[in-house]
């Protein structure tokens, strides 16, 4: 019987978790180095020349840790080493994605300069506004929220496949770029499904948690405050992993009939 998107976006969010619980901590401690290295150091002082530079290795990053997990699902077990020097053969194309969204990004910031420009002169100050005001500011940043959302997520489709079919497939650039656009569109239900299920899924144990701490820091306030920042970043580190499996995922399945280069 024929899968349909539904059922098969349902398939990939068990299949993305049943990966993930294969050896979580090791795959939390890899989401910890992932985050760190392009959400931490950049937005330290004196260091946010980094964010240029991990724009550039972003994709050779998210490659290495997509065929860790590719590793273990068919071997069952990690060897890092191995899957480095895998990556090496086509790091120069990597590189090459990298930059690519650089551009694409500083392209993008451009577009939007004046917008940002006229938020941020116009945001809430000290003396308040009234609710017309308030009202008028809100609009302009849902506004702006939409079209950085809108502006990326070309992005987002052209990346999403691209660093797995370059590392693993040998595509070039222009071949990884469109087939990955392609392999998005074709399969845009089963990716919504898993999106939403994911998103659903991560909000409501959130929701949960969030609650019983609620019930802790109302008999203990000082044991809220330590355990709900905890919490949060607790819930990036498996967000961030489960991303990573389901990005293999589905480009297992997406890209099932393309020949793999022998490592």
């Amino acid at each position: 019987m024929t899968e349909t998107g539904t059922q098969q976006g349902l398939r990939w969010v068990r299949e993305s978790l049943a990966l993930f619980k294969t050896q979580p901590h090791i795959w939390m401690l890899w989401s910890l180095a992932y985050i760190v290295i392009f959400m931490v150091l950049p937005s330290l002082p004196l260091l946010g020349f980094l964010g240029l530079l991990s724009v550039v290795i972003w994709p050779a990053c998210m490659a290495f840790v997509v065929l860790l997990y590719r590793q273990v699902d068919l071997q069952g077990q990690m060897v890092p080493r191995v899957v480095w020097q895998q990556l090496q053969t086509h790091f120069k194309t990597l590189v090459l994605l990298g930059v690519s969204c650089l551009v694409y990004a500083v392209l993008a910031t451009y577009l939007l300069s004046s917008e940002l420009a006229a938020l941020v002169a116009h945001a809430p100050t000290k003396a308040g506004m009234n609710e017309s005001q308030m009202t008028q500011f809100l609009e302009s940043t849902l506004s702006f929220v939409v079209k950085v959302l809108l502006l990326l997520l070309p992005l987002f489709i052209a990346t999403w496949f691209s660093p797995m079919l370059i590392a693993l497939n040998g595509y070039d650039l222009p071949k990884a770029i469109k087939s990955s656009i392609a392999g998005m569109l074709k399969y845009t239900m089963p990716m919504g499904v898993s999106w939403l299920v994911m998103t659903v899924g991560m909000l409501v144990v959130m929701l949960g948690l969030g609650l019983v701490i609620g019930i802790l820091g109302a008999l203990i306030p000082m044991l809220a405050e330590l355990l709900m920042p905890l919490l949060v970043f607790a819930a990036l580190l498996v967000i961030n992993a489960l991303m990573f499996a389901f990005q293999y995922i589905s480009y297992k399945d997406v890209f099932r009939a393309a020949p793999v280069i022998p490592t």
